[in-house]
């Protein structure tokens, strides 16, 4: 029940903090926000659209030309120097990996030599006018010719330029420094130096030469020429290295699928014929390079056995010379079958140590001595080395002449095996140094490229419209962070300890009507400008509610504060004098705040005499009643300026003139100063019946409110309530206290079914969050 704070009433306290459960947030609470804040959310995705747009038509193009290459085993290399399974090449090196060739591809000895081959130390660059001249030059097709200069800027260059260096080279401290070269007539140019003075002027095609007190002079050579006079160009003489370095970062090369052996090679570029001559360039050198390296492997073991060849040769013509000396001197002798078998022995674990030695020899000129196969080669020699070393105690053993004979045949044995195996082994070279081919193929040669590579319109308007939709809700959830208020009224009101008499939505028309306020000279209420507004609904309920409240008194005095200017308790004061005068109530409206008062401007009356001045005696009763038969009500705006508005309420006839007003008025709505602010609301209150504080929706806290409402119970007075003003369609509260008004019998709309689903959707969700929230009202709780 509503208590007027003219009765002995007892102060109701907020509820016990700890009691109150916390409120929960819903889905549709996000929803409501988000639906709320839609103009903020299209206007940053327009914005994130609006700037990738501008990004896509002027960022420069990057193409991106590849090629396939495919590693193979190495098959110009036939085995090693000797037939054995013990010399045979470990399998790492016989298959290589991708991931070795991917390094190799991009180490300077490759990158260098396509550097070197296609002139890269050289940049040239046309002068584009700024922000739009490329995207322009780059729109201008170019077998139409050069384009015209636009505006009549000749210094840039607008489509169709070419210009091609063959030769350009500069002193050391001149290298990565801009030159700047001038198209003039008939083929000629004009050559800049960093400063901007001229070095040289000469026609394409000639070698031209300029000092600058350096050791090195500038030596140019045009190649082609293609612009209209006057057309400015950038140039640049890099180093080697920056320009392998830069080549590097715009070189990429990976396995297509892991275990295939096959390489893509990229590169990525401004340029695209360029771009395709420097990969298939790349893949080139690097093919031949690998041939050259295995054919010049394959000449260096080559070199060495024909190095071994006349030394092996030289020793089977000795031991033939000692073999058929000694056979000479003593006649035919006859070997035993025992000493056969040790010959056979001696002579093959002779030959293979020897062709071990041969293989040492061999690896230590590629190999350190702490490499594994240097050590297995070792421990092998000493093996056979040990197994030749018993052979050769058991041969000592045989009779002297038989262990002469035995020597001498084994040597010859063991060199006309060598020196055979030292003849074979030098041709299977001779083949592979004739047909090595590499280890590696070219599947796929680079082409120019037609699209750019980058930018990518489809993927980036798609992150776009992300980036856009999601910086646009979080500034809306952003501010409804930083707004100062509590969300759910119902647990405000408990908070405080007021109910809450109505919570009045966001006016479109009332806004505008705040805009022209004092410029137009119709009045500024709201309900006589569109009665249907959704918020002169709200305001008939309290309206009705009021009517109901103050029916058993007399004296129906209604005073409207609030915690704070900005609030809008003027528009609930105006506009509920005039829905009680809408049905035949005889309304006076007096605005109180003699400091800030407004009133005079929302009814368009102009400053006269008011409140003050009849506080002060200066004017009567009659004089400062203003009829407004418009609206139906009459008004008592504030006056002149005063000092002391507070000294006037108290020691002024305010009680006496309230008292005779009321006898002829049925209401009276007062309009006083904020509470928090100043203390003639206080002053006021004691002679009002009824008495509310008006909030903003997003401009108050319960703190304030709380505070507000002790003030008053400070000075004796009992405020009966609050009003939420100006609340956002969508928002939290509006779902509890909001009265959706539609305009069926005006602008009857058909609703589509998902609004239909979302309504229904979001009712229910409201009616669940109101069974977690309030708790169920008993019959000494009930407000009217």
């Amino acid at each position: 029940m509503i208590y007027s704070q003219n009765e002995a009433t007892p102060v109701l306290q907020p509820l016990n903090q700890a009691r109150m459960p916390e409120p929960s947030v819903s889905i549709r609470d996000y929803v409501d926000l988000l639906i709320e804040g839609r103009k903020t959310i299209f206007i940053a995705l327009c914005s994130v659209l609006l700037v990738t747009t501008v990004y896509l038509v002027l960022a420069p193009r990057t193409y991106k030309a590849d090629a396939l290459l495919r590693i193979d085993k190495n098959k110009a290399l036939l085995s090693a120097t000797l037939r054995s399974e013990n010399n045979r090449a470990p399998a790492e090196a016989e298959s290589p990996r991708a991931q070795r060739e991917v390094e190799i591809l991009r180490s300077r000895s490759v990158l260098g030599k396509v550097v070197d081959n296609l002139n890269l130390t050289i940049e040239t660059e046309p002068y584009f006018f700024p922000l739009v001249g490329e995207t322009l030059a780059r729109r201008h097709d170019a077998h139409d010719g050069i384009a015209d200069a636009w505006w009549g800027f000749s210094r840039w260059a607008w489509g169709g330029e070419k210009l091609k260096i063959a030769a350009f080279s500069v002193p050391d401290r001149y290298l990565e420094k801009e030159f700047t070269l001038i198209a003039l007539e008939a083929g000629r140019f004009q050559l800049l130096d960093p400063r901007g003075d001229e070095l040289l002027a000469g026609q394409v095609g000639e070698v031209l030469s300029a000092e600058i007190g350096e050791k090195t002079p500038v030596t140019i050579k045009v190649e082609t020429l293609e612009a209209h006079p006057g057309t400015h160009f950038e140039l640049t003489r890099r180093t080697a290295l920056s320009a392998i370095e830069t080549l590097q970062k715009a070189f990429a090369v990976k396995e297509v699928s892991k275990d295939t052996d096959i390489l893509s090679v990229e590169l990525k570029g401004s340029d695209p014929e360029q771009l395709a001559k420097s990969v298939n360039d790349i893949a080139a050198i690097y093919v031949n390079a690998t041939v050259n390296w295995e054919s010049a492997e394959a000449s260096q073991k080559l070199g060495f056995l024909e190095s071994q060849l006349p030394i092996v040769k030289e020793r089977l013509e000795k031991a033939e010379q000692g073999l058929s000396a000694y056979r000479q001197q003593h006649g035919a002798v006859d070997i035993s079958a025992e000493a056969e078998i040790l010959l056979k022995q001696a002579s093959d674990m002779e030959t293979l140590g020897i062709q071990l030695k041969q293989k040492y020899d061999e690896q230590s000129q590629r190999l350190e001595s702490e490499h594994p196969d240097m050590i297995s080669t070792n421990a092998q020699i000493k093996r056979v080395n040990n197994k030749l070393a018993a052979l050769e105690k058991r041969i000592k053993d045989l009779p002297k002449t038989q262990q002469n004979m035995v020597s001498l045949s084994r040597d010859v044995q063991v060199n006309t095996e060598l020196y055979t195996s030292l003849l074979n082994s030098a041709q299977e070279q001779r083949i592979a140094a004739a047909g090595s081919l590499g280890n590696s193929r070219i599947v796929d040669f680079a082409v120019t490229p037609e699209k750019p590579y980058w930018p990518k319109p489809s993927l980036l308007l798609a992150i776009a419209s992300l980036l856009g939709l999601s910086l646009g809700s979080a500034l809306i959830f952003l501010r409804h962070s930083l707004q100062r208020h509590d969300n759910y009224p119902a647990l405000l009101e408990y908070q405080v300890g007021l109910p809450l008499f109505a919570a009045i939505p966001h006016s479109k028309k009332q806004h505008k009507l705040g805009r022209l306020l004092g410029k137009d000279k119709d009045n500024g209420i709201l309900v006589s400008q569109d009665p249907l507004d959704i918020s002169v609904e709200s305001l008939r309920g309290l309206r009705t509610t009021l009517e109901a409240t103050l029916a058993q008194h007399e004296s129906k005095v209604i005073m409207v504060s609030s915690p704070a200017p900005g609030m809008g308790k003027s528009f609930v004061s105006s506009n509920l004098a005039a829905l009680l005068a809408s049905i035949k109530k005889r309304v006076l409206v007096i605005d109180a705040d003699m400091r800030n008062g407004r009133l005079h401007d929302t009814f368009s009356i102009g400053k006269q005499p008011g409140l003050s001045d009849l506080l002060s005696g200066r004017a009567t009763l009659g004089e400062v009643i203003v009829s407004l038969p418009d609206v139906g009500i009459d008004l008592i705006p504030r006056g002149n300026m005063v000092l002391n508005p507070a000294e006037l309420l108290v020691l002024g006839e305010l009680s006496e003139t309230l008292e005779q007003l009321k006898s002829f008025y049925n209401h009276i709505v007062i309009d006083s100063p904020p509470i928090l602010g100043a203390t003639d609301a206080a002053i006021l209150g004691k002679h009002a019946d009824a008495t509310f504080l008006v909030v903003k929706e997003g401009r108050y806290t319960a703190q304030e409110l709380e505070v507000s409402a002790r003030r008053f119970q400070q000075v004796g007075i009992k405020p009966n309530g609050f009003i939420i003003n100006d609340m956002k369609e969508g928002s939290s509260y509006y779902p509890y206290y909001g009265y959706a008004y539609q305009r069926a019998d005006q602008e009857p709309k058909d609703e589509s079914t998902w609004s239909d689903k979302y309504h229904a959707v979001g009712d229910w969700l409201g009616k669940q969050l109101d069974r977690e929230l309030l708790p169920v009202p008993s019959e000494t709780d009930e407000r009217v």
